[in-house]
């Protein structure tokens, strides 16, 4: 017995004196971004653009334009980049520095405090990029600014949700976290108190969520820790979350929070490193930038990068066969880019996840969840609809898609494939899943009251002609109905044709040209 309880104690010795080395390591885990990013002076408040590529900051550096200014440095080949001036009329001679962007980083949010024009201490502001600079600032207003301090701001990937601290009356301690959601009509619903789970008696004074739309980042100097004040991270519980709360709070521990002032938590997508501000020994300056690697505890749930280029497909003066299906593929880059707007929604119900507006270059970025199957939407003025589906799996580790889009231009004789029709096996029985690019044609006609189409069906080259026929007219008649008995389209603006097989777009020697030849499209009668 004694030999046994020597082992079990040599074990506990062992295992105790691993964790120590293993929570060592961690704790010397922390790296300074080093001497391009960091100055002598203050340089904090580290917001990490979605795709990680772009580190926003405060700092009271040298070459502003007075107090603190909002800076940036671009990553590239894996290391930052001289940092850059946000600009004019951005910062002023008062002190600004970014909190929050769109995952596009087209739209910002930040706090700004004792303004002439403010409406308490401190508010919260908004901005959006015009060109290469940033728009004048518009105060948030009354709904969510009061007499009081309002402040660190973060929005969620849909940009429909604001979550930010205050110290407004009626909380649950000194400073509490609030959430304000978008309204349909685009202003910003009543805040409301995030609650008990998270909010303690004391003070939490910084908030992120993160691009997953689920995983929630704050300070807490109320439930102690490691420091003065922690970093935690609770997830929402479930989708109805305003009903059914959070998850509870969980220390990120000693691989993030010091004895030091470790503040300002902001994470990319890939969910991999986290960046924040801190005042340890080894700083350059009075403050200064730090990574570090986000703890198992503390991992966003797995999401994908989806971007790409916008354009106009009869301005590509570059184009090549594809070997496979010897369809025309066509060089994004030779192409003008159009400023489209790209509607996000989920496959079998057309229920809008988000928007995001595409840049002058055609460009544009959007943060989605796994576990759901999507459809990607482009429109734009004078343009026909593009779409593209595709499934993200509920397992799937974080990643970066690129859909690239060409659109089409609305004039007399302009054929469109709509590529997310599709029917049951040998029939002409739409499936739930079409619903989305039918409602998009549906938006589109009645965008185009005099616009007449031609709907029509293809098949591929296996059956015999008359069969294809058959089938190929059946499902453009389908498509004829849908429009007319759910969209409300005149029967008097389409007629419906079947082409069997005899307009291939592909090869039918592959399954995937085959693929790509079972289509159905319009043809632009008349404008």
């Amino acid at each position: 017995m004694r030999n046994m309880k020597l082992s079990l104690g040599l074990f506990l010795f062992l295992v105790l004196a691993f964790a120590a080395i293993t929570l060592k390591s961690e704790m010397e885990s922390a790296k300074n971004l080093g001497a391009v990013v960091n100055s002598k002076y203050s340089d904090f408040a580290p917001i990490v653009s979605a795709d990680g590529k772009t580190l926003y900051f405060a700092s009271d550096r040298q070459g502003g334009f007075g107090g603190q200014d909002g800076w940036g440095s671009h990553k590239t080949a894996g290391e930052w980049g001289e940092p850059f001036n946000l600009g004019k009329p951005y910062n002023t001679e008062r002190n600004e520095g970014p909190d929050c962007f769109t995952p596009d980083e087209q739209i910002m949010y930040y706090t700004a405090c004792n303004r002439p024009n403010g409406l308490g201490r401190c508010d919260i502001w908004t901005t959006y990029k015009t060109g290469d600079s940033w728009a004048p600032a518009k105060n948030l207003g009354s709904v969510i600014n009061t007499k009081y301090n309002d402040a660190n701001s973060s929005i969620s990937p849909d940009n429909k949700t604001l979550y930010f601290v205050s110290d407004r009356p009626g909380g649950l301690g000194g400073w509490d976290i609030y959430y304000s959601e978008k309204k349909d009509d685009g202003t910003w619903g009543e805040p409301k108190n995030i609650g008990p789970t998270i909010n303690t008696a004391d003070n939490e004074i910084y908030v992120f969520i993160h691009w997953d739309g689920t995983t929630l980042y704050f300070s807490s100097d109320g439930r102690g820790g490691f420091g003065s004040a922690d970093l935690f991270v609770s997830k929402k519980l479930g989708k109805n979350w305003s009903e059914t709360g959070w998850s509870e709070p969980a220390n990120l521990g000693p691989v993030v929070n010091s004895p030091e002032k470790d503040t300002y938590f902001s994470i990319p997508a890939s969910g991999d490193f986290a960046y924040f501000s801190s005042t340890r020994s080894d700083t350059i300056g009075l403050e200064d930038i730090y990574t570090i690697p986000v703890p198992a505890i503390g991992k966003p749930l797995g999401l994908t990068l989806v971007y790409g280029i916008v354009a106009d497909i009869k301005t590509c003066k570059k184009s090549s066969i594809d070997p496979n299906t010897k369809a025309k593929v066509y060089d994004i880059t030779s192409c003008t880019p159009v400023e489209a707007v790209i509607r996000i929604a989920d496959s079998k119900t057309d229920k809008e996840i988000m928007v995001v507006k595409a840049k002058p270059d055609g460009s544009y970025k959007a943060i989605i969840n796994a576990g759901v199957d999507y459809t990607l939407s482009a429109t734009a003025k004078n343009y026909s609809f593009h779409s593209e589906r595709f499934q993200v799996p509920i397992t799937a580790a974080y990643k970066e898609v690129e859909k690239n889009i060409l659109l089409t231009t609305l004039e007399a004789g302009a054929v469109v494939v709509m590529h997310n029709i599709y029917f049951d096996f040998d029939k002409s029985t739409l499936r739930p899943e079409s619903k989305v690019e039918l409602n998009n044609l549906i938006r589109m006609l009645k965008g185009n009251p005099s616009m007449r189409l031609e709907i029509r069906g293809h098949t591929d080259i296996k059956g015999s002609d008359a069969y294809n026929i058959r089938l190929s007219k059946a499902r453009a008649k389908a498509v004829v109905k849908y429009l007319v008995s759910k969209g409300g389209i005149s029967a008097k603006r389409l007629t419906s044709v079947g082409y069997s097989f005899h307009m291939p777009i592909a090869s039918n020697d592959t399954d995937e040209g085959r693929q790509m030849n079972r289509r159905v499209e319009f043809r632009i009668i008349s404008k």
